[in-house]
């Protein structure tokens, strides 16, 4: 199976998911909690951790080697 199939199969899969009752009970739930202001996003005063950025900027800070001539 290709990625595009696997990608179109998981599509069709949540399509179906929202069709059901619970889905939309839970969505509907959800919007009714959110009208009330009972909804609240969560905000961390941590900052993201960077895996790749910072040592990428410092390698890309030092000085090339020079080569022998």
């Amino acid at each position: 199976m290709t990625i595009e199939e696997k990608v179109k199969q998981v599509l069709a899969e949540e399509k179906e998911r929202e069709k059901g009752p619970n889905f939309q009970n839970l969505r509907d739930f959800y919007e009714k909690m959110k009208k009330e202001g009972l909804v609240i996003k969560q905000e961390y005063k941590l900052p993201p951790v960077d895996t790749i950025g910072r040592s990428l900027h410092s390698d890309s800070l030092k000085p090339l080697p020079r080569s022998e001539q």
